[in-house]
Parts: structure tokens; sequence; C-alpha cells
């Protein structure tokens, strides 16, 4: 009796574990795909703007930015270009010093502006760069002054260089100024006239043929970048003067047309021209999860013209409006320069919002130093010739079918 309960007993452990193996041998992906509606599968999809031959557009464009508070100045001309820069000094007298003047007991034995060269573009080869000095007497504000400021006439700026020479020894460069000039400003300061001394206008002589940037009052430099340098005599004694900046500029004027040629794709630094670029994706379904977005731009080598020192990327900016070119400024993405050649850049948040909120008003696209130089970056633009390297849009993603 024992051994046959203890038979029973086995063969009821078998049965058991049998019918375990048994339940584990069952397909699962079978099994899975009895639970699942067949039509809500999910997909996983590739566009390329290029490969799928959608629509890209874009037009060029020159932005009213804030001139004031950059890292450089610059000076020069060089094919449509002309740059010049406005200075402010911080110009004051003792008390001792104004009783001299007002008492013609002074004299300027010497003055000149000393700046720090830190950038070159253009023909850098060439000697021919000479700055010429002109008096400011309006008070001008540095965040507001354009280009059409200097042109508008509402500004008195004496036509006169008052510049005796000028001295380049490559790491400082000297504006030497007419004494005569310098001291009929501190007459000015002594008969606390109304009508003092603004600023000066920096500008290329008509000779000129390349464009300098000078470390500005606002650059992480060591010293003070900018420096009017005065040595006078009065009551017998002789005394060098040092003033600093209070504010400087500088502004660009750009005399050909702006490019709408869809072929190119045109952005520069200085004039701040930046791109507006649209990419057509109604093709991406409305329920679509962006897995990964890359914007691809390939660079024209011989026609883009680049400067000593620059930063070689790009923005990447969000358009709400495209009529006005409003932009949502709270995230900014950066193209890179890839090992490939080509600038590239993760846009998956943009994306994702134009698919989410049917927003897409496309993408404003510029300069990551929009200030520090006059670099001229030239891409393949839409309707380039070269397929391959036309404004180029990769979004992988995955939908439920």
């Amino acid at each position: 009796m024992k051994n046959l309960k203890s038979h029973f007993i086995k063969i009821s452990l078998f049965l058991i574990v049998a019918l375990l193996f048994s339940s584990c041998s069952e397909n699962p992906s079978i099994t899975g795909y009895n639970l699942l509606n067949p039509l809500d599968s999910l997909v996983v999809k590739r566009f390329d703007s290029t490969n799928d031959s959608a629509f890209t557009y874009h037009k060029e464009l020159i932005q009213k930015d804030v001139l004031g508070g950059t890292r450089r100045i610059l000076v020069g001309k060089y094919g449509d270009l002309t740059a010049s820069s406005l200075i402010r000094f911080i110009i004051g007298l003792s008390s001792e010093m104004k009783d001299a003047v007002k008492n013609s007991n002074l004299i300027v034995n010497s003055a000149r502006i000393k700046l720090n060269p830190v950038y070159k573009f253009g023909d850098t080869t060439s000697n021919n760069f000479n700055l010429q000095v002109k008096e400011i007497y309006t008070y001008f504000d540095e965040y507001k002054f354009t280009i059409d400021s200097l042109k508008s006439g509402r500004y008195e700026i004496i036509n006169e260089n008052i510049v005796v020479r000028n001295i380049d020894d490559d790491t400082l460069y000297y504006s030497e100024l007419k004494p005569e000039k310098v001291l009929n400003w501190f007459k000015l300061i002594a008969a606390d006239s109304s009508k003092k001394l603004q600023g000066v206008l920096l500008e290329p002589d008509d000779f000129t043929n390349y464009i300098r940037g000078f470390a500005s009052s606002n650059a992480y430099y060591v010293g003070d970048p900018i420096v009017l340098e005065v040595v006078v005599t009065y009551n017998n004694k002789t005394d060098s003067l040092k003033y600093f900046v209070d504010a400087d500029l500088h502004v660009i004027e750009k005399t050909s047309e702006i490019n709408f040629d869809q072929t190119k794709l045109v952005l520069q630094s200085g004039v701040k021209q930046k791109a507006f670029v649209f990419f057509d994706i109604s093709s991406v379904p409305k329920n679509a999860i962006v897995n990964s977005a890359y914007l691809r731009l390939y660079p024209d080598t011989l026609e883009s013209k680049y400067g000593t020192s620059y930063q070689d990327s790009l923005f990447v900016q969000y358009i709400t409006d495209s009529t006005n070119i409003s932009i949502d400024s709270a995230v900014t993405f950066v193209l890179t320069k890839t090992s490939s050649g080509y600038y590239e850049g993760q846009l998956n948040y943009f994306v994702q919002k134009w698919i989410d909120n049917n927003s897409n008003k496309g993408l404003l696209i510029s300069i990551k130093d929009p200030d520090g130089g006059v670099e001229k970056f030239v891409f393949y633009g839409p309707q380039s010739a070269i397929y391959s390297k036309r404004p180029q849009l990769i979004i992988k993603y995955t939908y439920r079918k």
C-alpha cells in the first residue's frame, strides 16, 4: 500500500511538470498577436527632404539687432562692405587743469587713440589700411544706433579727419590726433559749454582694402583695450592723462542687394544677414513620435569667406510668425561642422512641436557670432544643381498604423 501511494505521488508530479512545459512551449508571438489588433502595430519610418523631394524654400533677410555690447569694433572696407565705429570717451579735467585752460596756460603736447587689433578680413596681405577719426557732437545711444542713424543727418559729425598719422605694429594700433582739436575739447569742458564732444567716428580712408577688428570695451581683455592718451603741460609741469571708454559700437554698410537666389543660402555676420528656411513635412503623420531629427547644410567652400578668427557654427531658431519672422527665443539649437564637411544639428524638439501643434512656420538660421566679424557663409540652396547638397532635413519617426 505504501509503494502504491508513493507511485501515485510520482505520477501526479510528472503530470504537473508536463503540463507546465506544455504551456511554456506555446509560441509567445502567436499568443501576443492574439491580444493585439494588427491594425495598431507600430511603424518606424524615415523622412528625408532630399530623397522624398519635399518642397523646400528659403529667403534671406537682415534684422535690426542690438549694436552695442559687442566684443569687437570693426573698421575698414572690403568688397561690398564698409565698417565704421563710434567711440565715446569719459573725458574729465581737474579744477587746476580747468583753470589752466581758462587762463590759456595748458598745452596739449600729444594725443592718440590706442587700439588692440584682434581680427582681419579681406586682403590681409595688403598694407593699405588707414583710419580716419572725426568728431561727434551729438549724443548717441549705442543700443539704438544703426547704419541708418549714421546716414540720417541727425548727428553732428564734423567732416574733418583729425588724424596726424597712424602707427601700426600689428600688436597695437595708434591714431595720433591733432593737438589743437583735443585742446578745444578741453576748452569746452572748462567753459561748461552745452556743446561738448560726444565721441569720435572711426572710418577707413579711400585706399583701405580690408577690415580690421579691435577689442572693444566689452571684451574680456587684459587691461583697457581702447584708451585715449593725452600728454599736457600746465603750471610748469607735464602730465600724462588716460581716458577710457564709456560706449563703443560698429555699423556696417552693405552696398550690394540681398540674395534671392534659391541655388544659394548666404549668411553673413556684421550685417547680420540671416536665412528663413521652410521644409514641407506634411507627409509625416500627425500622430508621429519623433525619434530623431537632423538638419544638414552643405557649404560652398569656394564662395564662403572667413576672417582670421571666428566661431564656425550656426544658430537655428523656431519661427512663430513667418510673415514678420518672429521667433521663440526660449530654445536655440546649434549646427556644428562635422568631419564630413557639412553642418549638422539635432532639431527633435522643433519638429515634434510642428507635428503636435500643426505649427510649421519654418526656421531662422544665423551665424553664432553675429558681430565679431564679417564672415560670409555660403551654402547650397534648395534649388542647387547639386541635388545631394541641398538643405536636408532628416526625420526618423514612429507612428501607430
